[in-house]
């Protein structure tokens, strides 16, 4: 039984990382897909925007990457 119980535990922690993981790089999507729309438009306003959302970006990933390492290896 808890052998059934340890591995049905393992089993949810493995698929809350992979979904944390799936939010992250979908968040990084959408923050590149902004980009891209507003790159069609590059009057001051938008280049500022462009700016701003380079820099959440590279905040994210910093934040990201210190949380968890580059390896991708859940085990």
């Amino acid at each position: 039984m808890f052998k059934a119980l340890l591995h049905a535990a393992t089993a949810a922690l493995n698929a809350y990382a992979a979904h944390i993981n799936w939010k992250r790089e979908t968040h990084i999507d959408e923050i590149e897909d902004e980009i891209d729309r507003l790159s069609g438009d590059l009057n001051a306003e938008s280049k500022l925007y462009i700016r701003r959302l380079l820099l959440r970006k590279k905040r994210y990933l910093d934040i990201v990457g210190s949380v968890r390492s580059d390896g991708g290896d859940l085990d």
